[in-house]
């Protein structure tokens, strides 16, 4: 299927829904989401894009991280949409979608409110989550839009602009694009549409790592394969075909904190026990042992271990650390990336570029920069062509 960073741009441009215009529309981007949710209150989670829709995309992630699925599609007129459940039934938190352009932040509560209680919701959604359970779909859509954390949170990522583009009112506008979420509840799996009556439920998750994300990723790629045939069939107006996955997962950052913090205490623990039996080791790691995890071996354990298999635990240990340790370099890369992203998102940058304009214009090197920008341009797409012919 098509690359889903397709889908950005002009992603989530509209969503249907009319009760208010207060929520401005958002760039579908996993760093997006990811400072949305930290700006809530959130600790603990990011989004990462999903690019495979074959079988094991998924495992690689730790299935007790994967706290739900985001879908991003262009919203079409379903004719045979799936049948609904009651969410107080099936105790599932659903909010139907009473305002436009919320239907990014919906989809991200929609996760977020049915994740697993260790999740740090911060104080915000948790007294939000308390309000709400006693009430409908729709009064907990109501409350959503009433909610000014969640709202401000939202709106900090308008998009800012010196102009307001208008649209002739002959002009077909833009591309409806939405939101959905996938939750696994007490085993089952569940697509929460806030365009619908409530969740509607997908089928009982497999037993085994991740299945429960495999049974999503199966009905997500269903729908782009139905979508996909509609459109080379004619029965929609365009071909084009523009879709986004991310799984919101525990924050990387993090993971990798902790992970790299175990070992050096089971490192320390091996090397403390090689000094008892008279080796010269340097105890590198000051860690408070008393703060240890409890699933690593105590000294008594490793007492009973030789000096060579103590040495090697100890090799291992540091071999994991420095392999953890360049993730956790890459992640905190990625993460200075978003932020810069996001500052430049925030930012009006037209009368930057109205004043480079100018000063070019007055040394007449406007049109030649425009020029030479073109053919710069022109290159890069026949680039991307061969590219894909080769890749083909």
């Amino acid at each position: 299927p098509p690359s889903p960073r397709a889908a950005r741009g002009r992603a989530a441009r509209s969503c249907a829904g009319a009760m208010s215009d207060e929520w401005c529309t958002i760039e579908s981007d996993p760093g997006v989401f990811t400072q949305l949710c930290e700006e809530i209150g959130v600790k603990g989670v990011q989004f990462e894009e999903i690019y495979d829709l074959e079988p094991g995309a998924f495992m690689t992630y730790d299935a007790s991280r994967i706290y739900g699925l985001v879908f991003l599609f262009k919203w079409q007129q379903e004719e045979a949409p799936a049948e609904t459940v009651d969410a107080a039934d099936h105790g599932v938190f659903f909010a139907q979608q009473v305002i436009q352009n919320a239907c990014a932040t919906q989809a991200i509560l929609s996760v977020l409110l049915n994740a697993p209680d260790a999740l740090d919701l911060g104080p915000h959604l948790k007294e939000f989550k308390e309000f709400t359970v006693a009430l409908d779909p729709q009064m907990k859509g109501l409350a959503v839009s009433n909610s000014e954390p969640i709202r401000k949170a939202h709106n900090s990522f308008r998009q800012q602009s010196s102009f307001e583009i208008v649209q002739d009112k002959d002009s077909k506008g833009e591309d409806a694009f939405h939101f959905v979420g996938y939750i696994c509840h007490e085993g089952k799996v569940y697509e929460l549409d806030g365009l619908k009556k409530g969740p509607a439920l997908i089928g009982e998750a497999p037993p085994g790592d991740c299945a429960w994300a495999e049974r999503a990723r199966e009905e997500v790629k269903r729908r782009i394969e139905a979508y996909a045939q509609k459109a080379a069939s004619g029965g929609s107006e365009s071909g084009e075909l523009r879709f986004q996955l991310m799984a919101v997962v525990a924050n990387r950052i993090l993971e990798a904190e902790k992970k790299i913090e175990r070992e050096r205490f089971l490192r320390q623990r091996a090397n403390i026990s090689l000094v008892s039996r008279g080796e010269d080791v340097e105890l590198a790691d000051d860690v408070d042992d008393d703060e240890a995890p409890a699933d690593i071996p105590t000294f008594e354990d490793l007492s009973a271990q030789e000096v060579p298999a103590l040495q090697a635990m100890v090799a291992k240990c540091t071999a994991t650390i420095d392999e953890i340790g360049a993730q956790l370099e890459g992640e905190k890369k990625k993460r200075q990336k978003w932020e810069k992203e996001n500052a430049l998102r925030r930012s009006d940058l037209v009368p930057l570029a109205l004043c480079a304009m100018r000063h070019l214009a007055a040394k007449g090197q406007l049109m030649p920069a425009l020029e030479k920008g073109k053919t710069v341009h022109a290159k890069r797409v026949e680039e991307k062509k061969a590219a894909a012919a080769k890749a083909n």
